[in-house]
């Protein structure tokens, strides 16, 4: 590049993505200012390319207020916040950050093995002195369970990839067929009932746009024993119903990464024993960081020495 190209930053980075991008682009944090859209704005004709995180995205007033804008680069796989419509319409290229899903099914496993086997409350146990002074209740076996994972992809590819080691057999249930040696069910209530422990790796979608994925039904259909994990999205959750359902003893215990009002967590789930919480850490390493905010600035990198994006979203 024979230029610095002017970036703004929609969505904030770590501070080595920041230093990666200062030293090849022109940068806007306009995320910091008191109106982000207004500074947005400010400078937004000059702005041909913009960097932006799973959680912020792009919306459709961000692309308004850049009329020359030629490429995003999201550090994420998340594009429900992401107004992928108007971009396709301005010939914007979308690009992600795909390199979490190990992470991702790591920490699902990690969530679904502390639930089954009580590990938060177990610390708790010792820390409070009270080993040797009362009894541990017994917790369940996760060898040999029955998984079902609600989404098939890259990040449901890993988990079961994962839940093979632990002899589990596996199902699954998404809307296209996988060329895998796993039964496929039609519908999230189907799949719960034959599972022990349940996954939920689907897809997100913008929030409010469609109808939960996991509701009352699938909860009930994963019962009273039943284990509930969930690494994608709070919202495709009907969480009031999931508070419910673990208060209430028709369901067995939960793993919970993600919430419907980051960072809110109901109370309820709070004062729970048969409830694993994370503050929605799942690609939370410092490698997959540093490989995210990289793959972040090579997008941009790459767009302006004419070369394409990196990893672009097929619109």
């Amino acid at each position: 590049m024979n230029e610095r190209p002017d970036i703004a930053v929609i969505g904030n980075q770590r501070p080595h993505t920041f230093a990666l991008l200062e030293a090849r682009f022109t940068v806007h944090r306009v995320f910091e200012a008191p109106d982000p859209l207004a500074a947005l704005r400010a400078i937004g004709p000059r702005v041909r390319g913009a960097a932006s995180n799973g959680m912020a995205g792009l919306s459709r007033a961000q692309i308004e207020a850049m009329p020359n804008l030629e490429i995003v680069a999201i550090n994420g796989v998340g594009l429900e916040t992401t107004d992928l419509d108007a971009a396709r319409a301005r010939g914007i290229t979308v690009a992600t950050a795909p390199v979490l899903y190990d992470d991702v099914a790591d920490l699902a496993i990690t969530l679904a093995l502390s639930a089954c086997r009580r590990i938060p409350q177990a610390d708790r146990f010792v820390r409070s002195g009270l080993w040797g002074k009362q009894p541990w209740p017994l917790g369940r076996k996760f060898t040999g369970m029955r998984a079902g994972i609600i989404g098939l992809g890259r990040i449901g590819t890993e988990i079961a990839a994962r839940l093979a080691a632990f002899k589990t057999t596996i199902a699954y249930a998404d809307p296209v067929a996988r060329d895998v040696p796993y039964r496929r069910y039609d519908d999230a209530e189907s799949l719960a009932r034959e599972s022990d422990v349940l996954f939920l790796a689907a897809a997100g979608g913008a929030k409010g746009t469609r109808p939960p994925i996991v509701g009352r039904a699938v909860l009930d259909a994963l019962g009273p024993q039943g284990v509930f994990v969930n690494v994608a999205r709070g919202w495709i959750v009907d969480e009031a119903a999931l508070v419910a359902a673990l208060v209430e003893g028709r369901l067995g215990a939960a793993g919970l990464d993600v919430f419907h009002d980051e960072p809110s967590v109901p109370p309820a789930l709070l004062t729970l024993d048969n409830v694993v919480l994370t503050p929605h850490i799942a690609s939370s390493t410092e490698e997959t960081m540093r490989a995210m905010g990289e793959c972040v600035v090579g997008n941009l990198v790459s767009w302006f020495e004419g070369k394409g994006a990196l990893t672009p979203v097929a619109m």
